[in-house]
C-alpha cells in the first residue's frame, strides 16, 4: 500500500477588524501539485492587499488516496 496525492487546496486566513472575531478564512481548491510555499504565500499576500487585510495564516490541505503497489 502507498499514498497518492489526489488533490490539494489552500486555506488563507485574513485579518481585519471588520470581520467577526477579526478573522476571515478563504479556501481555494485545485492548487497545482508542484506549487511552492513561497508562491502560495505571495498569492495570499496579493489577495490580502486587494482586500486591505493582513495575511494571518496559510494552510496547505492535501487529500491522499491509498493505492495498491504492484508487486
Amino acid at each position: 500500500m502507498n499514498f497518492e496525492l489526489a488533490e490539494q487546496s489552500i486555506q488563507y486566513t485574513f485579518g481585519n477588524k471588520r470581520y467577526t472575531n477579526g478573522l476571515k478564512s478563504r479556501m481555494i481548491k485545485d492548487v497545482k501539485k508542484d506549487a511552492s510555499a513561497a508562491d502560495l504565500k505571495k498569492v495570499g499576500q496579493a489577495i490580502a492587499g486587494l482586500q486591505e487585510d493582513s495575511l494571518d495564516g496559510v494552510i496547505l490541505v492535501q487529500k491522499q488516496r491509498v493505492i495498491e503497489v504492484a508487486k
